[in-house]
């Protein structure tokens, strides 16, 4: 029997219809699956602070250092009820810090027996606190050259922003940060935080030997 022009038209309908309706379900496929990411992404962005890298205070302004060298300077570290301050004046005048947590003689690492801490301010704005120590090394001192922190030690350069290994003997073992606030103008932490430090490398090592 011959289609005739009627039928024609309706199955042609028909057809546009049902790409229609395929093309919607794609758009929308699409749509939802922007959407997920765009909560996922939020929800990464919005979530609490756990593990420091590269500081988790902004000072609100960027930091030039290329073409620079700058080292540490020395200062003494406030303790005062169960905590310790250092000056973020201070730091931000120095760039680079260097202390020692002197609250509890102890063997901390090799022949430590106080805490050597660091604390620096990153190219893009932020105060990081950490453990002045290089452990694969035993380095305890740094410096910022350029936008890398350098071991005096053994040379290993590390990205200052957020402390991932460039090159040398030690990328793996960056200084190790530790959580602080900011209270009054200066950086506050737990001595706790302090006297219950434990280095990484040989607990590493350790573990892959057991392993």
């Amino acid at each position: 029997m011959e289609t005739t022009r009627e039928e024609k038209r309706a199955r042609f309908l028909e057809d546009q219809d049902t790409a229609r309706k395929k093309r919607n379900r794609k758009i929308l496929g699409v749509v939802t699956l922007l959407v997920i990411a765009g909560v996922a992404l939020f929800s990464y962005l919005s979530r609490p602070y756990e593990n420091p890298r590269g500081g988790n205070f902004n000072i609100g302004e960027t930091q030039n250092y290329k073409g620079q060298k700058v080292e540490m300077t020395e200062i003494p570290l406030e303790l005062k009820d169960g905590k310790a301050y250092i000056s973020l004046e201070k730091l931000l005048e120095e760039k680079i810090l260097y202390t020692e947590y002197t609250g509890e003689k102890r063997k901390y690492y090799g022949n430590l027996e106080y805490l050597p801490l660091t604390a620096l301010i990153t190219p893009a704005g932020r105060a990081v606190l950490a453990a002045s120590i290089c452990e694969p090394c035993y380095g305890t001192k740094f410096y910022i050259e350029n936008e890398d922190l350098v071991c005096v030690a053994c040379g290993t350069h590390w990205r200052l922003d957020d402390l991932m290994g460039k090159f040398g003997g030690c990328v793996n073992y960056a200084p190790e940060e530790f959580k602080y606030s900011v209270e009054n103008g200066k950086i506050v932490i737990d001595e706790s935080s302090l006297s219950n430090w434990q280095p990484r490398y040989f607990t590493d090592e350790m573990e892959q030997f057991e392993s």
